[in-house]
């Protein structure tokens, strides 16, 4: 009964937790001792904090699409020499092992060279002047896709940022549950041995024990389900963390963990994530390179301008290598005009393509938007939802420990039968489960709010 009193108390004061701050109130000791930790093996224990920094440092996701970035970085770099001229420098040597031959006017095959070696050796130079816009798109589109893989490396970190945090709440909450079935059990146990020493001075009968008896053995899977939640919300953190399933590492918490912020407005909120939300902004960089991608097709129908020159070596022999009067230097120079007459309407075919991409991509890009919109509602309807669960267990649970205590009261005086008695602890024990899972539903729904404005990792890079 003792721990009962104890566990209501602990329940008023975490209730107490987002009350207060909401209202700028000062924290109190005892508002976390429902959420204690469990006793762990030796090992390393981690913060939330802690457990989002390792995430976005090791796990293979964030790995990959920082790969991905330097990868775009890198092609940006390439298109960038799209605006210099190329230098090439070309040699060749060749050996006539049959010369070739022609008809005389004697009508007879006579070789018409004596050269058996040629030798050359050429440097080139070309340098594309013009091209319809094509080179610049190009690089826009580029820059585009370096600038989006960029966006999308903090959407996987978000991501990930998101399941870590979820991962760290279950623990939490499984752990909650663990206290709270352990005292259930407590409680049946202490009624079990009451029973037992009614039993033996004839106010209960051997079928009451019984009946305590199976309560108390039910109530034993429940708390061996809530530390099997427990251990498998952990492996999935390790896993998430990138390290091995026996790796001792554990959670730690503090009451700070387990407070509720004040929020903004829902269209501040909204605002915020048409800003921060990495989707929304890929998306919006998704629209424009479509459209440069569509510039490039029209680009085709231009007619392409380059210069080029070069200038080189030239040497013949019959045998060995040339001598003065054997070879000559001859350099050039020269532009180089392309203009695609037809083309069996391939181009415009390719331009309207690229067009109805674009096209595509912008109502995308609004259907995004709206998107976006109705995760940040849902995310904030449901925080504001499981707030005022919170405050409405707390009622519940006052209520059931108002109950139980007098039907304890009546049941020693024998007023009430065993069955009622249960029956009050077990409202007690369902009120109490219902207030933790509020607790519970309301950091997942704040997660996955800082997530649908694009603040999931604003606090740990």
């Amino acid at each position: 009964m003792k721990k009962v009193v104890c566990l209501l108390i602990t329940l008023l004061f975490t209730v107490n937790i987002f009350a207060a701050s909401a209202a700028g109130y000062g924290k109190n000791d005892l508002n976390v001792k429902l959420f204690k930790e469990l006793e762990q093996q030796e090992g390393t224990k981690i913060t939330i904090r802690d457990a989002v920094k390792i995430a976005l440092k090791d796990s293979y996701q964030v790995y990959s699409a920082t790969k991905s970035k330097e990868i775009a970085e890198e092609a940006l770099r390439q298109a960038n020499s799209s605006y210099y001229p190329y230098i090439d420098f070309e040699a060749n040597y060749n050996r006539a092992l049959l010369r070739a031959k022609s008809l005389n006017s004697s009508d007879k095959m006579v070789e018409t060279s004596i050269v058996n070696n040629t030798y050359t050796a050429q440097l080139k130079a070309n340098w594309v002047l013009w091209t319809g816009g094509k080179i610049t798109n190009t690089k826009e589109y580029i820059k585009l896709q370096a600038e989006s893989s960029n966006y999308k490396l903090q959407h996987v970190k978000s991501v990930v940022a998101r399941t870590v945090v979820n991962y760290c709440y279950k623990i939490i909450y499984a752990s909650a549950l663990v206290h709270v079935q352990e005292t259930y059990l407590d409680v049946a146990k202490q009624h079990l041995a009451e029973t037992k020493a009614r039993y033996k001075q004839g106010l209960s009968s051997n079928l009451d024990i019984l009946t305590q008896q199976v309560r108390v053995d039910n109530i034993v899977p429940q708390v061996l389900l809530a530390k099997r939640d427990v251990e498998l919300a952990t492996l999935s953190l390790r896993q998430i963390l990138n390290k091995d399933p026996e790796s001792p590492l554990f959670l730690t918490w503090v009451e700070n963990d387990l407070l509720l912020p004040d929020l903004p407005d829902l269209q501040t909120l909204y605002d915020m994530a048409y800003q921060k939300r990495p989707e929304l902004i890929v998306s919006k960089l998704a629209m424009d390179i479509a459209e440069a991608n569509w510039k490039i097709a029209k680009a085709d129908h231009y007619p392409n301008l380059s210069a080029y020159g070069n200038y080189g070596y030239f040497g013949y022999t019959k045998e060995g290598l040339p001598d003065g009067n054997h070879y000559y230097l001859g350099a050039n120079v020269g532009l180089n005009l392309s203009l695609p007459i037809f083309r069996g309407f391939s181009i415009s075919s390719q331009v309207k393509q690229k067009e109805l991409y674009y096209e595509d991509a912008k109502e995308s890009y609004e259907n995004q938007k709206k998107n976006v919109r109705i995760e940040v509602k849902t995310a904030w309807l449901n925080l504001e939802e499981a707030k005022k669960r919170i405050e409405s267990t707390k009622g519940v649970v006052a209520q059931a420990q108002e109950n139980l205590n007098s039907k304890m009261l009546r049941y020693r005086n024998g007023l009430i039968s065993q069955l009622e008695l249960n029956d009050a602890i077990s409202d007690l024990n369902t009120s109490e489960l219902s207030f933790v899972q509020a607790i519970h539903d309301a950091h997942m729904a704040l997660s996955e709010l800082n997530f649908s404005v694009g603040r999931e990792t604003k606090d740990y890079e």
